[in-house]
């Protein structure tokens, strides 16, 4: 059920020569590099002539039209204007450049995106709502405004509300929006008809273009921030990821489509409850995996380019500075696509909108800078077919094409209405391919189907049982308990998460003591005990349980029971992890987890049961060398027990030892135990990573004495060094290790600090040069939620990460502690963003050459 994302190197050719333009004020503008020499790509516009642009659109008569921001995020000194603006490009003659610049229309705030409906109305987006912006006179100035959707809600973030805009082959006017920080909101058509939401994600609309017969499409969007049709009638969204679910989507959107992502819970869409492709039963894969931060999409058959361009699309990554070409091919009932780099640019390289005209001219906006708030800054580029170069505008001289069979058999299926095609739809639900399963659960959630439906809850079959299920939890039954009770023990993995994210979902608390049945009816694997804690918590927080949590249902004798209300209570207190791990019959799995809780928050009162965990040489090697991480911020007196495991049998426990005496190795025993360790197996070939530990500890690299250690100089040498392959296990310890300190920041696996952003899915976008870099110059590139921000006050400097800005001038910063601090906007003096990232420089210094090694192996294992 789950496609792949493939993304491949681009054919294109890159030449590294670099090519600048000049401003009028001399400034020198790097032109990004493309890929394709039939094309040229050009400055349109610059600042001042236009500055931090976002939408775009061309009009019948090549007129560029430009969103110009100057309320996103604006300073207290910003000089203003205090609104947006709506701009007009106006190239008369064709060279390539604007004869005349006008302002259209302002008075906007958070505005986002335009497009030009069939009939040749100007739509502009705004964060809250949608206006129709008329010039009736033609002067080139809008004389008035109507408005077409609005959206009630507290929401205020400047780019997660309203946003994507397209408009059907037959009319209608689809909008996308984003997550809305989770808060609640109603949008209204101009009819009176509205939707009515809250953290649920991000979902896409329709609705007339006079803004009536308001219509909910699809779900489950982190931020669908731009929306475009195709010929063959395929609406496709790019979506930015959530903060630590990478990478950003090309999604096909369908209708009744869930694409996964559930913000209530939690921004970083790694909660077992959300899907980010397809992962989760129900839920659909995307077309393609995109560049950071896509914001802009284009059909490249409404462009002139060469032929080979035909049903091909662009879209604009801020990003990683580039424009990139996808071609999307039939994949079953949807669409998949290689990702390829058309062109590239520098760092002050940051497209955003994208829109063709009437000649088939392509114009790209440029955000230039990448800090969010508004800067003074922007350009305009063009591309066009360079002179001589075959090319045509395929949407002008070419018929609709025709989806594929299998996209008509799913658009078929959204059609049935009556129980005579009930047959129909439960062979659908029985297929492999996730769109027309969706199409099928989504129309069996009908109240015409119900009866029928509840009925398959015994079907032999497990995949009509799972769509049955799928199809009731749509259709939120109202009575899901006794189905659900009985789905809990199903023979079937996926019937029985889905049962457990239900019962979750609803905190059906009554089935608290039924959740044991998902682990003893089958195999168990680590998504399902993952997605069964949670919802084990879910139900605890709802109804927490009386009495001692470890014995307070030993009377029913059931094992699965007693893991249930032993993972509950684990993940409550550190009473309850020292008791499970006091527990020599419980599972590993169990143990461990009990270990790494007590690590998270160490106390006086874990120390003896963790030490005899170190010490048990019957214990798993894992599970020893996690206990005694979970002793290594612990003082000398208690460390110096731990020197018998210096001449351990497994050389596990020895490295992890000796990396846990760094901290106290001023301490004389300790000391004295690790120099007689390294006399015994320096010279030992074999032993070449534990010596390196030791000796690291002795002496520590940016210390005076080094000792025999040889360090990496350079980058270079760094990268020679680190290309022999490391062990992920080892690697996972050091990241939670208090010597190198990644999980005061970060989190992976529901663990560590909250400052930076989650790990847990990291590789899915770096590789390992680039999770090298971000180690070794953590400052080269940062991310635009992770810029540091230095507030002055009259009284003191704060410094943190943005958190948030209120329309008052108030800013709340997340200082390094994972603090909030709210700074009120009458007391801020003066404002800046840093070029220096939050996480430190230097983490190379407290790692041996193999740890680093290590620590790439498991960061590169997180996907």
């Amino acid at each position: 059920m789950i496609q792949l994302v493939r993304l491949r190197s681009c054919s294109l050719v890159f030449h590294s020569l670099l090519v600048t333009t000049t401003l009028a004020g001399g400034a020198e503008i790097p032109i990004p590099i493309c890929g394709d020499s039939r094309l040229a790509f050009t400055l349109f516009a610059a600042e001042p002539d236009i500055v931090t642009p976002v939408g775009v659109a061309v009009d019948r008569n090549g007129r560029v039209f430009v969103v110009e921001s100057h309320t996103h995020f604006p300073k207290p000194d910003y000089p203003g204007p205090k609104t947006d603006r709506v701009k007009i490009f106006d190239d008369r003659n064709g060279d390539g450049k604007p004869e005349t610049i006008s302002v259209f229309a302002e008075g906007f705030r958070h505005a986002m995106n335009l497009a030009f409906s069939r009939d040749g109305k100007l739509y502009l987006v705004y964060r809250n709502g949608v206006l129709i912006l008329h010039d009736q006179d033609g002067d080139g100035v809008c004389d008035s405004r109507t408005t077409v959707l609005k959206m009630e809600t507290p929401g205020d973030y400047p780019h997660n509300g309203l946003g994507g805009i397209a408009f059907s082959a037959d009319g209608w006017l689809y909008i996308g929006m984003g997550e809305n920080l989770g808060e609640r909101y109603t949008l209204q058509g101009s009819d009176g008809s509205s939707h009515r939401g809250g953290g649920e994600g991000g979902n896409v609309f329709r609705c007339r273009p006079d803004g009536s017969q308001l219509q909910w499409i699809a779900t489950g969007f982190w931020n669908a921030f731009a929306l475009q049709f195709n010929r063959a009638g395929h609406l496709f969204c790019v979506d930015n990821d959530p903060d630590s679910r990478p990478p950003c989507r090309l999604i096909d959107v369908v209708e009744h489509g869930d694409y996964g992502y559930k913000f209530r819970y939690g921004r970083n869409g790694l909660h077992p409850f959300t899907a980010w492709n397809g992962g989760l039963p129900g839920t659909l894969p995307m077309v393609a995996g995109t560049g950071e931060a896509p914001s802009g999409i284009l059909d490249c058959d409404r462009a002139r380019l060469p032929s080979d361009y035909q049903s091909a699309l662009l879209i604009t990554s801020w990003g990683d500075h580039a424009i990139e070409r996808y071609r999307p091919a039939p994949f079953g009932a949807s669409l998949r696509a290689d990702r390829e780099v058309l062109i590239r640019g520098d760092e002050w390289f940051r497209p955003v909108g994208i829109a063709s005209g009437p000649e088939g001219i392509i114009y790209i906006t440029d955000w230039v800078d990448r800090d969010y708030s508004v800067h003074r800054k922007g350009r305009i580029w063009r591309l066009a077919v360079k002179t001589g170069a075959s090319a045509r505008i395929a949407s002008a001289d070419s018929k609709k094409v025709q989806p594929s069979a299998a996209r008509g058999r799913m658009q078929h299926l959204l059609r049935i209405d009556s129980l005579r095609k009930y047959p129909e739809l439960l062979d659908a639900i029985g297929e492999d391919d996730p769109f027309i399963q969706s199409a099928a659960i989504s129309v069996l959630a009908q109240p015409v189907f119900r009866e029928r439906v509840i009925e398959e809850i015994e079907n032999k079959d497990s995949k009509i049982r799972l769509g049955a299920l799928l199809a009731l939890r749509r259709a939120h039954y109202e009575a899901p308990a006794p189905i659900l009770s009985k789905l809990l023990a199903d023979p079937n993995e996926h019937v029985r998460l889905m049962a457990l994210v239900w019962a979750g979902e609803e905190k059906l608390t009554a089935l608290a003591d039924r959740l044991n049945a998902a682990l003893s009816a089958g195999p168990v694997s680590p998504e399902l005990f993952r997605t069964y804690s949670t919802t084990a918590e879910l139900l605890a927080k709802a109804k927490p349980s009386s009495g001692d949590p470890l014995t307070s249902h030993s009377a029913a004798g059931n094992k699965a029971l007693q893991t249930l209300v032993m993972t509950m209570a684990v993940k409550r207190n550190d009473a309850a992890a020292i008791a499970l791990l006091s527990q020599s019959e419980a599972t590993l799995q169990l143990r461990l987890e009990a270990v790494r809780a007590l690590a998270e928050s160490p106390t006086d009162k874990a120390n003896p049961v963790l030490l005899k965990t170190a010490l048990e040489t019957r214990n798993p090697a894992v599970l020893r060398a996690e206990a005694v991480l979970a002793l290594a911020s612990q003082p000398a007196d208690v460390l110096t027990k731990l020197i018998v495991l210096l001449d351990d049998s497994d050389a596990t426990l020895q490295v992890e030892t000796s990396r846990a005496f760094r901290q106290a190795v001023s301490e004389a025993r300790i000391r004295t135990a690790l120099e007689k360790k390294y006399q015994t197996v320096h010279a030992d070939p074999l032993r070449a990573s534990l010596t390196e530990q030791l000796e690291f500890a002795l002496h520590p690299a940016g210390t005076e004495s080094t000792g025999r250690l040889i360090r990496p100089a350079s980058e270079d040498e760094w990268r020679k060094a680190l290309s022999i392959e490391g062990h992920p296990d080892s690697g996972r310890r050091l990241f939670f290790h208090p010597v190198v300190g990644c999980a005061r920041c970060h989190r992976i696996e529901d663990r560590g600090g909250s400052i930076g952003p989650d790990l847990s899915t990291v590789a899915r976008s770096a590789d390992r040069e680039k999770l090298m870099q971000s180690i070794l110059r953590p400052s080269r590139e940062i991310a635009p939620q992770s810029v540091q921000h230095i507030v002055e006050t009259r009284e003191q400097s704060y410094s943190g990460l943005l958190g948030g800005q209120g329309a008052d001038g108030s800013i709340t910063l997340i200082t390094a502690e994972g603090k909030g601090v709210l700074i009120p906007g009458e007391a801020i003096v003066s404002r800046r963003s840093s070029t220096v990232s939050l996480m430190p420089e230097g983490l190379e210094k407290a790692m041996t050459v193999q740890d680093f090694r290590d620590l790439l192996a498991f960061m590169s294992s997180l996907k």
